[in-house]
């Protein structure tokens, strides 16, 4: 399995901070082909997401460091491949993306956020896309030098997009401070002979879910948690729907 952060710098081959002085003249075409993701097993995903992601791909947790306390991290990720560097949800022949939905994780690509000198957060690109040109896609500064109407989306888009990690973020704590997650492992054979063999993520606990204290469950239901709870669940049953892709 991959860490939660694990897939940026796969991803992300030569970010720069994003500048008028520097890229009045760039476009952006966006992403269809996505074997630039190929080596990609899991990419970190945000609870907005789980409810539309878990109709098609599993859904697990990961460690992810440690707090400024020295307390246990972990974050979602959503599974893509049973083996490091396997990605089963891109076409092989074209790139075509195997599904309806992609993660926010690759759909923002490949604009990020990153963080400048003075610590605040910057728009950032990779410099190394071969959409990212002077010829053709969407303009990214008007003639006014003011970021175009596509720039104000796709910053609309990272905004959300880390206002909902820092969210997530928070409520993985709180799953930790209850104690409902445990390791978890996938295990098999496919009828190839191919041993499956995948570890070091976590799931829920079921035990642990079903002996909460009744004001326990009640914060889960208010604080959303629950939801998130029952989407990992059901996300499951969607190893085997990988392990055919094979």
């Amino acid at each position: 399995m991959t860490s939660s952060n694990a897939g940026a710098g796969v991803l992300y081959h030569h970010p720069v901070l994003l500048t008028r002085e520097q890229h009045a003249d760039r476009r952006v075409v966006p992403v269809t082909d996505w074997r630039i993701a190929a080596g990609l097993n899991a990419v970190p995903v945000t609870f907005a997401e789980f409810e539309s992601l878990a109709r098609e791909l599993p859904l697990a947790f990961v460690p992810a460091g440690r707090d400024g306390e020295g307390r246990t991290r972990v974050a979602p990720v959503a599974l893509l491949g049973l083996s490091e560097g396997e990605n089963l949800c891109i076409d092989a022949d074209d790139g075509r993306w195997i599904g309806t939905t992609i993660p926010a994780f690759l759909r923002r690509y490949p604009f990020a956020y990153a963080t400048a000198d003075d610590g605040a957060p910057t728009l950032a690109v990779d410099a190394s896309w071969p959409g990212f040109n002077t010829v053709e896609g969407e303009r990214l500064i008007a003639d006014d030098g003011q970021p175009t109407e596509f720039l104000k989306q796709t910053l609309a888009v990272l905004e959300r997009y880390e206002r909902d990690t820092l969210r997530t973020r928070a409520l993985c704590d709180r799953l930790v401070a209850l104690d409902l997650l445990r390791g978890g492992e996938i295990r098999g054979e496919l009828a190839s002979g191919r041993q499956l063999n995948a570890t070091g993520f976590f799931l829920i606990d079921e035990q642990r879910l079903a002996t909460l204290p009744d004001e326990a469950v009640l914060e889960l239901h208010r604080s959303g948690l629950m939801a998130v709870i029952h989407a990992h669940r059901v996300s499951m049953g969607h190893v085997q729907t990988l392990a055919a892709r094979l």
